[in-house]
């Protein structure tokens, strides 16, 4: 393992902030002749924790994540990138290489990269070849995150002229370059060991990955040899997963989940080597704690030619990280990402809708720079054309793909609809009780001939007025020879005659049952009547008696079909208390306060809800020894701490019926006698 110096430690934990948001670190790596280690991450990232305003800012990127796929992560397994997030990135040697060199082994990384997150990398079929047998439920994933090699907008001071490669060589020192900040930085330096690191969670303020030369890419140039068994490139992107939040997928032992990831298996150390091997297929299974290691994942620490994917659980973090914390990083891709060549190369684009008269659509396309000659497409390139105007266009959806002398490409959709005809009702008449004396009239307003069809109704006719029509709604369309459309739609409604005339509507006025009236009559109509409530129970009268609270609908029908239907509320008031309503209030006569638990408090129980309750007790020369506006306290036969002498207590009970807010108008009394005992 590499260490740092006491002094380097020191330094960390002084400027912690400086190496996360704003300023330069350097980690100073000891060098050791053993194998070389595959990563610093975890070590960086120990250290940095030792700051609780990291921590806790770690932890917030870490609920940001869990939140944004609780939120966007759909249960569908995406074959295809709706959308591109585009990563610009900016390489910077910290050692001697030729520019030609440095430039060659920067785009081959980006490439290298590029394939590796949207896994179309060469050896994929590795991962193809050997998941049915050994990872059956894993499945790896396309990345929409693409990296590109900015050439446009430096920063001032590096003397990168406009169009050209965001590469410097020994301009840049240490792990952070504040001025570059908005890239994913590469930090390419004379170490072999560790081969890299990251911070866990880039913010993108000029920060970055730190790697060695001899395993940046895979282009052997300028004095610097790519290791054999590192010289794929694979450092690179197994660095950029801990840049974008993905851990080691190992944990302490056999309990912990190490990376926090559903879909890699849990695994107690790392596999280094090449486990893959086709004459043996046992041995490409090891297993780890109780399922096959993942070993084929960048994040393990196997040689480059054994780590071919990502599983679909890291991509979703990656891509969640992006969204939720570098948002200055892909914000910053739309300047620096394009092209130089294409610098300027616009296009504004004027459609015309296909109108009733059919095949007349146009689509022209006007140009700003750009290099001649032009060609142009509207069909996503499958078909070119010199000149900028489509003409003779039915209605329907269009790719516009426009392509100049230096390849350059403008792509853009368009729509074109057909125009619709105005429509509207001219007239139309309901029909009375349930009969076919309906009618509607429709008119469009353009100069062709339509003709006219209407739901429920066969065939075509030139009338633009339909007959004969039930209650209900129904859909009248008009068309002419082209295939011109539109429509209305138009609800026929059942008239009636028949209104309800309110003979009593009662609240339910009785605590204990349900005693709710709604009595109704007709105005006219012609009997036999059918009454029902809420649908069913029909009966021959318009008299519901027993109704609980609550919202009814009473429907009648008569002897000619003629219906009417009207809501009606049952409310509850205690204003007056029903006179069949069995409410009363039970006080008992007799009272044993000897704390033998038997009628040791004098209790007021109702039958029925009470308010603005009040009971009184006195002795026999008229002295009070007991009083509550509470029925919740009870008398326990005491006054001024002592109980009563036994005796005969007169009491004097008010109350009103109903809970409060909702209480009777009177005021009930009641008084008696109550004799203590004991």
């Amino acid at each position: 393992m590499y260490t740092l110096e006491k002094s380097t430690r020191r330094y960390l934990k002084d400027l912690l902030l400086l190496c996360c948001f704003c300023g330069t670190f350097s980690l100073a790596v000891a060098q050791s002749d053993d194998a070389p280690i595959r990563c610093g991450t975890d070590e960086l990232h120990e250290q940095m924790l030792e700051d609780p305003e990291y921590a806790a800012q770690f932890l917030e990127k870490k609920q940001a994540i869990r939140a944004y796929l609780t939120e966007h992560l759909d249960d569908e397994y995406r074959m295809d990138c709706d959308e591109i997030i585009y990563i610009p990135v900016a390489v910077h040697y910290q050692l001697e290489i030729p520019q030609a060199c440095a430039i060659q082994k920067a785009l081959d990384q980006v490439r290298t990269l590029n394939e590796d997150f949207a896994g179309t990398n060469p050896d994929i079929d590795l991962w193809d070849e050997l998941r049915p047998t050994i990872w059956p439920a894993i499945q790896n994933k396309q990345s929409c995150i693409e990296f590109c090699l900015a050439t446009l907008n430096h920063p001032d001071g590096f003397g990168i002229a406009e169009g050209d490669y965001a590469v410097t060589i020994e301009q840049t020192t240490g792990s952070n370059s504040a001025e570059w900040a908005g890239y994913l930085n590469f930090f390419v330096q004379d170490i072999t060991n560790p081969l890299g690191f990251s911070p866990l969670g880039g913010n993108g303020n000029g920060d970055g990955v730190t790697i060695g030369a001899t395993y940046f890419s895979t282009v052997s140039c300028g004095g610097i040899n790519i290791s054999g068994q590192y010289g794929l490139g694979r450092t690179a992107t197994h660095e950029i997963g801990h840049y974008l939040l993905l851990e080691h997928p190992w944990g302490n032992d056999c309990t912990a989940d190490g990376d926090g990831i559903a879909d890699t298996p849990l695994t107690d150390e790392s596999t280094f080597g090449c486990p893959y091997d086709p004459n043996n297929t046992d041995a490409n299974s090891i297993i780890r704690c109780t399922a096959p290691e993942l070993w084929p994942t960048y994040m393990e620490y196997c040689d480059d030619p054994c780590l071919f994917m990502f599983s679909a659980g890291q991509v979703d973090v990656m891509e969640a990280y992006v969204n939720t914390s570098l948002g200055n990083l892909t914000g910053n891709a739309v300047t620096t990402c394009q092209d130089a060549l294409c610098v300027g190369f616009t296009a504004s684009i004027d459609a015309n809708n296909e109108s009733c008269a059919g095949n007349d659509g146009s689509i022209s396309i006007d140009l700003e720079g750009g290099t001649n000659p032009f060609i142009f497409s509207i069909d996503g390139g499958a078909n070119f054309q010199e000149g900028a105007v489509f003409n003779n266009l039915f209605a329907g959806d269009f790719e516009i793909l426009i392509r100049d002398g230096n390849d350059c490409e403008i792509e853009d959709e368009i729509t074109l609809t057909r125009q619709t005809p105005p429509m509207s009702i001219v007239s139309s008449e309901n029909a009375f009780c349930g009969d076919n004396s309906g009618e509607v009239t429709v008119a469009i307003d353009y100069i062709d001939d339509f003709e006219y069809s209407i739901t429920g109704t066969p065939g075509w006719r030139e009338s633009p007025t339909f007959a004969g029509l039930f209650p209900g709604t129904y859909t009248v369309t008009a068309r002419n020879a082209t295939d011109c459309t539109n429509s209305v739609s138009v609800t026929i409604a059942d008239e009636t005659d028949l209104q309800f005339i309110v003979r009593q509507q009662l609240p339910v006025n009785c605590p204990l049952f349900d005693n709710g009236i709604i009595s109704l009559d007709l105005n006219t109509g012609s009997p036999p009547f059918q009454y029902t409530l809420d649908g069913e129970n029909p009966q021959d009268n318009g008299r519901f008696e027993n109704l609980g609270q609550g919202v009814y609908t009473i429907a009648v029908q008569d002897d000619r079909g003629c219906r009417q239907e009207r809501e009606f509320t049952v409310s509850v008031s205690f204003l007056e208390i029903a006179d069949e309503c069995p409410c009363d209030v039970f006080i008992p006569n007799a009272m044993t306060p000897n704390a033998d638990g038997l009628n040791d408090l004098l209790e007021v129980v109702p039958s029925c809800p009470i308010s603005d309750y009040r009971l009184k007790v006195y002795d026999r020369w008229g002295g009070l020894v007991f009083e509550s506006d509470d029925i919740r306290d009870r008398w326990n036969g005491g006054q001024n701490q002592y109980y009563v002498r036994d005796d005969i207590y007169f009491y004097k009970l008010t109350y009103r019926w109903g809970e409060e807010r909702n209480e009777s108008l009177e005021v009930q009394q009641k008084s008696g006698y109550v004799q203590v005992l004991r």
